[in-house]
C-alpha cells in the first residue's frame, strides 16, 4: 500500500506539476487552498502534507496550526518564497518537518519528501513496539521487542522461584546487571538483600577480603570484625560482576562457597554458613580462559549452571528506536526540555553500530540532549565517529546530494529488497506495485540478489 502525500498549493501549475512528479511512489491527493485542506484533514489520514504558506484566506500557517491544535499525525513540509524565510522559521516551530524555497529545488524536494515519508514510518514502528510491550511484563523494566531479547526472557523466567546458579555472558553495556536484578527482583528473594560485586574494580590483594569478610586482628587496620559481601547477602543473592577478573587463588575460595555455601573470614576458623544465590557475569570467553589456564574449568561448570547470553545492541537494532524514545522521554525530563531529533540525525542513531551498546546510547543521547540549545537536534551535535560512520552508510544521501529521483527510487528499493531477503510478495506489498511492477523495476535498475 502507497504511502500517502496530500499536496496543498493554490497555483494550479505547481498542484499538477508536483502531482506528475510524485504519484507514481505515493498516493497524491490536491488542495486548491488551505480551506479545502482542513476538509480533506477532517475526513482522511495523511502521511506527509506538502502546504504553500502563501495562500489567500487560510494560509499555509492557518493549516499547520490546524495540524498542531488537532494533534493530528501528518509531517508537513512547507514551501515559501526566498523573501519569505521568517514564515519558514515559524513554521519549522510550529512542527514542520522541513521547508523548501521557490523556485523549487525539485532534487531536494524529492529526498525531503522521502525522508519526511521515512520520519512517519519510524514513528509509526516506535507507537506499533510501545504497545507490544505489556506494562504488566515482568521485565517491563527492560526495553526491548526483539525475538533476541524474547529468549533471554524466557531463560530469566525459567530461573526466576528456584536458586539455580546463572551465569550471564555479554559485551561491555549490554546490561548485564538488569538482568541480575531482574531475576533477583521477581524471584522468591525479591524480598532480601541484592549484593552487587564489581570484580574488575577490586585490587586483587582485597577481593577474598570483600567477598568473605575479616576477623578483627586479621590484619593492620583490622580494628573489628566486619562481614563480607556473601554475608551481607544471606538469604539473597550475590551478583559477581566480571567474574573473570578474580585470581586463581581467590577462584579456588570461590569455588568451596559455591559448592558448600560456607567459608571462612580471612584470620578466622570458624565455618560461616550463607545461604545465598550465586548470580555471575562475564564479558570475556570463560571456555578460552580455561583453554589458556587463566580460570579454573570445575568452578566454570558450577557457576554455568543456566548460561544466558546477552545479544549486542547491534544484533538486535530493532530495539533501537524504542530505546532512543526510552532515554529522550527520560532526559527531556530530567533537564526540562522539548528535545527532537531531525531525520538524518535519527538515521545516523539507527545505522550506527554502537560497540559500547545501551550504556553507550544512553550516555550519547543524555550529553547530547543535555547540552541541545535547540528543540530540533541536528547531526553536527553528534559526536564526530558517529557523524564519520554515517557519512560512510550506503544509500545516506542528504537532501543537498545531487540525487536523481530514479536514484532515490533504486536506493529505495534495494534497501527494501536486502531487508525482506528478496521477497518479492512482500516487497511489491510494501510499495503498493504488482509484482511484475516490481520485477521490471528490478530489470530497469539492474538489482539482482
Amino acid at each position: 500500500m502507497k504511502r500517502t502525500l496530500l499536496v496543498v498549493d493554490d497555483e494550479y501549475g505547481i498542484r499538477e506539476f508536483l502531482y506528475e512528479l510524485f504519484r507514481d511512489i505515493y498516493d497524491v491527493t490536491l488542495a486548491a487552498d488551505g480551506k479545502e485542506a482542513i476538509e480533506l484533514f477532517e475526513k482522511n489520514l495523511f502521511d506527509v502534507a506538502l502546504i504553500d504558506l502563501r495562500m489567500p484566506e487560510v494560509s499555509g500557517i492557518d493549516v499547520l496550526a490546524y495540524i498542531k491544535d488537532k494533534n493530528i499525525e501528518t509531517i508537513p513540509v512547507v514551501i515559501t518564497a526566498d523573501r519569505d524565510i521568517d514564515h519558514a522559521v515559524e513554521a519549522m516551530k510550529m512542527g514542520a518537518y522541513d521547508y523548501i524555497t521557490k523556485p523549487m529545488d525539485y532534487k531536494k524536494l524529492t529526498v525531503t519528501i522521502h525522508n519526511a515519508i521515512e520520519k512517519k514510518g519510524l514513528e509509526e514502528k516506535i507507537d506499533s513496539l510501545e504497545r507490544h510491550i505489556l506494562p504488566s511484563s515482568l521485565f517491563s523494566n527492560i526495553i526491548s521487542h526483539s525475538k533476541e531479547m524474547r529468549a533471554v526472557f524466557n531463560s530469566m523466567e525459567n530461573v526466576l522461584n528456584n536458586d539455580a546458579t546463572v551465569l550471564i555472558y555479554g559485551e561491555s553495556g549490554t546490561g548485564k546487571e538488569l538482568i541480575a536484578r531482574a531475576i533477583h527482583f521477581n524471584g522468591n528473594r525479591s524480598d532480601k538483600p541484592f549484593i552487587p560485586v564489581d570484580c574488575a574494580s577490586i585490587p586483587e590483594s582485597l577481593i577474598e577480603t570483600e567477598l568473605f569478610g575479616y576477623e578483627k586482628g586479621a590484619f593492620t587496620g583490622a580494628l573489628k570484625t566486619t562481614k563480607g559481601k556473601f554475608e551481607q547477602a544471606d538469604g539473597g543473592t550475590i551478583f559477581l560482576d566480571e567474574i573473570s577478573n578474580i585470581s586463581l587463588d581467590a577462584q579456588a575460595k570461590l569455588l568451596r562457597v559455591v559448592q558448600e555455601r560456607e567459608f571462612l573470614r580471612i584470620g578466622g576458623d570458624k565455618k560461616i554458613l550463607v545461604d545465598v544465590r550465586i548470580i555471575s557475569a562475564s564479558n570475556k570467553d570463560l571456555k578460552k580462559m580455561i583453554q589458556d589456564g587463566s580460570f579454573r574449568e570445575d568452578l566454570y561448570y558450577r557457576l554455568n549452571v543456566i548460561p544466558i547470553r546477552l545479544p549486542a545492541l547491534r544484533e538486535r537494532t530493532e530495539d533501537i528506536p524504542l530505546l532512543i524514545q526510552h532515554y529522550l522521554t527520560i532526559f527531556n525530563e530530567r533537564y526540562h526540555k522539548k528535545v527532537i531529533f531531525d531525520n538524518e540525525t535519527l538515521r545516523i542513531l539507527m545505522d550506527y553500530g554502537w560497540p559500547g551498546n545501551v550504556r553507550e546510547l544512553e550516555n550519547v543521547l543524555n550529553r547530547v540532549i543535555l547540552t541541545a540549545e535547540k528543540d530540533v537536534v541536528l547531526p553536527n551535535a553528534l559526536p564526530q565517529e558517529m557523524r564519520k560512520a554515517g557519512a560512510s552508510d550506503d544509500g545516506a544521501e542528504t537532501p543537498d546530494s545531487d540525487i536523481s529521483l530514479d536514484s532515490l527510487e533504486k536506493q529505495h528499493i534495494r534497501k527494501l529488497l536486502m531487508k525482506y531477503d528478496f521477497n518479492i510478495s512482500a516487497v511489491a506489498e510494501i510499495l503498493g506495485v504488482t509484482r511484475k511492477t516490481l520485477y521490471s523495476k528490478m530489470e530497469k535498475f539492474d538489482i539482482k540478489k
